[in-house]
């Protein structure tokens, strides 16, 4: 059993659905989804979330890695807001995928 959110992020490289949703390290769920919106050209990823878990609405969601190369994952942090996250809602606090090329390349021109 579970429900269904989103997250709404700049960039998502990597991730796919079917990536792992975790809570301090602790899989909660999975990505069932991934699309653009066509008005502002945000990814928008849907997630499955164990019924059991319940989220609040100052969740935080970020792109994270497995590792230095590995999967891309969500990992949630819970804020501590007394409103919870309902079925179909979107977090919007959100951090994006860290863009490993885009570093080196900025590095190797110097702009870093």
């Amino acid at each position: 059993d579970y429900y269904l959110v989103s997250a709404r992020f700049q960039n998502v490289s990597g991730l796919k659905a079917g990536s792992s949703v975790e809570i301090a390290g602790v899989p909660v769920g999975q990505v069932s989804g991934i699309k653009v919106n066509p008005e502002n050209f945000a990814a928008i990823v849907e997630m499955k979330i164990d019924k059991g878990v319940a989220l609040t609405d100052d969740t935080i969601a970020s792109v994270k890695t497995q590792g230095l190369i590995g999967d891309k994952y969500i990992k949630l942090s819970p804020g501590g807001s007394d409103k919870g996250l309902q079925p179909g809602d979107t977090m919007v606090e959100t951090e994006s995928a860290v863009d490993f090329e885009e570093l080196l390349s900025k590095y190797v021109m110097g702009k870093v």
